[in-house]
């Protein structure tokens, strides 16, 4: 994935949007295995979320934490 640079929180949450987005199209998609190279795309965009999920406040975070966390659920259950 392309490594993303942002200037101020605006541009931040959404490139978080982003990452959801495709976290969520990749795993709706994904019927049985993954591929290594679609495994470590949604890896990565997960592990972005983690890096950037504490510039969000409150309800916001709470969401994002499980976002995550069922993500990760999900790709347990994919994994190549």
């Amino acid at each position: 994935m392309p490594a993303y640079y942002y200037t101020n929180k605006s541009e931040l949450f959404a490139i978080i949007g982003e990452k959801i987005s495709f976290i969520n199209k990749s795993l709706l998609t994904a019927r049985e295995k993954l591929s290594g190279e679609e495994f470590q795309k949604i890896t990565e965009a997960i592990d972005f979320l983690k890096d950037h999920k504490y510039q969000m406040a409150d309800q916001g975070l709470n969401q994002l934490e499980y976002i995550i966390r069922s993500a990760e659920d999900k790709l347990k259950t994919l994994r190549h």
